[in-house]
């Protein structure tokens, strides 16, 4: 009994999803951003922004998210925890190049501030006398 609902949903699903998708399949990229483990990370300008893609596009799909603020989707692979400490290593690159103290994330409905290591080494330290 609880098949035939469950069965009409699913169809409903792949039905949005087909209404979505673009005529053409060669448009669309290799990857997509349709999962629960995409990550956004905002960027506070666009020279920022363009280098955080720089560095990510090596590691994980990336793209530029139109609008403001301006934000960085990455894509990690779906399998093994492995993509968080490259993820991590990836934004703390970028901290200190940029240099900037701290970065936003969002990932999985939740927001994260990620701290460069020289912001968390003079917050540790205190006010230099």
């Amino acid at each position: 009994m609880t098949a035939a609902p469950a069965l009409a949903s699913l169809t409903r699903r792949l039905r949005r999803r087909a209404a979505v998708r673009p005529a053409h399949r060669s448009a669309r990229p290799a990857w997509t951003f349709d999962g629960l483990h995409r990550i956004e990370v905002v960027a506070p300008d666009s020279d920022c922004a363009a280098l955080l893609l720089e560095y990510a596009t090596p590691l994980f799909p990336a793209e530029l998210v139109p609008g403001a603020p301006l934000t960085v989707r990455l894509q990690p692979p779906p399998t093994g925890p492995e993509w968080v400490i490259e993820l991590l290593a990836l934004v703390e690159r970028w901290l200190e190049a940029a240099p900037l103290p701290c970065a936003k994330l969002l990932y999985g409905g939740r927001s994260y501030l990620i701290r460069s290591s020289d912001h968390v080494a003079e917050l540790v330290a205190g006010p230099s006398s």
